[in-house]
């Protein structure tokens, strides 16, 4: 039995955050808010973990991501030129999720022989000062559900009620957003949108 974790994105309490970053160091998975629906997740540097959620997932394991805190950790798990890096500046943080080509800074085993990777610098605080205490990405992926209707997929609760034996932290930030990201490939030096969500891009 996993436990519920409240934190604030305006004062969030150092000593409930540590206790979320102690947990994923020792290769918890989480469930957390970002700016856009919640979601699965635990540290990159967990293989363990990684394994969980892939199980978790099952089959579903193409929408593996990165959550970085900043613009500036990003280079150290993508590659980026200048156009992308004007892209990546003019749209974050927000609402997107950004495939891009793979550094060899990230496992092989959460590649799983892909060469992209998707990359999420959310505008909600609380997965920024998770990522920024923790040292390291957090590997997202969407929640899926068996038993809750769409409009109850935004309450940490009736997300609980499902996920309680299968998570180790529920990180409760309050309702989410209805609405998902807005995923833009720009692996092939091409600007391609293959899922408008929220966010609609400005390109540089």
């Amino acid at each position: 039995m996993g436990q519920i974790i409240r934190l604030y994105e305006e004062h969030t309490n150092e000593k409930q955050l540590r206790e979320v970053v102690k947990a994923l160091e020792a290769g918890a998975v989480i469930i957390y808010p970002t700016d856009t629906l919640y979601a699965l997740g635990c540290s990159l540097n967990s293989i363990k973990a990684i394994n969980r959620i892939k199980e978790i997932k099952r089959k579903d394991t193409d929408d593996l991501s990165l959550v970085c805190p900043d613009l500036s950790k990003v280079s150290d798990y993508a590659r980026i030129d200048n156009r992308i890096f004007k892209i990546l500046k003019r749209n974050t943080p927000g609402a997107f999720t950004f495939i891009l080509p793979a550094s060899n800074n990230i496992p092989n085993k959460f590649l799983e022989r892909k060469r992209t990777v998707g990359i999420r610098i959310p505008r909600n605080r609380i997965p920024v000062a998770i990522t920024e205490m923790l040292g390291a990405p957090l590997v997202s992926t969407s929640l899926t559900f068996s038993s809750l209707d769409e409009e109850d997929t935004i309450n940490p609760e009736l997300i609980w009620e499902e996920y309680k034996n299968t998570v180790d932290i529920l990180v409760d930030g309050g309702y989410a957003s209805l609405h998902p990201s807005t995923v833009v490939d720009l692996s092939e030096g091409t600007v391609e949108i293959i899922r408008q969500g929220e966010a609609v891009l400005e390109e540089a």
